[in-house]
């Protein structure tokens, strides 16, 4: 009867913690060795940021502001080594410096419009990844 009791408990405890370790808000992957900031895969980007940004229609193929286009398909190469054309002086991704990447300055609020435009900011943690995706190089992975 004891093992059963310790097989319950332990399925209860994994059942808890698979609910409390994920977030809608954030995207979670495992963390680099040294680093607070989880590692972030381009598709967890755009499948939990940029599908907000094009189901607002704001960059979507239809209504892509400032000529930029976030659809699944299309995101990597309009994104990283691409000028912006708003703040020429950026790309939008600059593989391996997230620091000069314009979109940390555009999710940081360092340049406006801050974005998601007239919405919440996306929490740090969120912001945090992207930049540790572009600082490993903007893999398209």
């Amino acid at each position: 009867m004891m093992n059963k009791n310790k097989f319950f408990f332990a399925i209860i405890i994994l059942f808890g913690l698979s609910f409390t370790s994920c977030s809608e808000d954030e995207i979670t992957a495992p963390t680099q060795p040294g680093s607070n900031a989880p590692l972030a895969k381009f598709s967890d980007i755009k499948a939990k940021v940029f599908v907000n940004c094009v189901g607002a229609q704001c960059h979507a193929a239809t209504g892509n502001q400032a000529g930029l286009t976030l659809e699944s398909t299309v995101a990597y190469n309009n994104l990283v080594n691409v000028q912006s054309t708003l703040f020429s002086q950026f790309k939008r991704v600059e593989p391996g410096n997230s620091a000069n990447s314009l979109i940390i300055k555009i999710l940081k609020g360092e340049v406006s419009p801050r974005m998601p435009f007239n919405g919440n900011a996306l929490p740090s943690a969120t912001i945090d990844s992207i930049a540790k995706w572009i600082d490993l190089g903007s893999l398209n992975n």
